[in-house]
């Protein structure tokens, strides 16, 4: 017997797949995350300094000079 790519032999496809391996229909039903939206963590948000530059299209120009 040959295999393809995937370890799977003639016919050994995801629609033939053991029993152990497909979900129940009430585990596919839940959610997947564990935690609500409002408790998942937040990364800091870092201090960005103000920038010295301005873009304008694909250059860079000086900022105005104060009068």
């Amino acid at each position: 017997m040959t295999t393809d790519a995937t370890g799977n032999g003639p016919g050994e496809g995801a629609e033939e797949a053991p029993d152990s391996a497909v979900p129940d229909d009430e585990q596919l039903e839940e959610p997947s995350t564990e935690k609500d939206p409002g408790e998942q963590p937040r990364a800091p948000k870092p201090d960005e300094p103000q920038a010295d530059h301005e873009a304008i299209g694909i250059g860079v120009t000086d900022p105005p000079s104060p009068a």
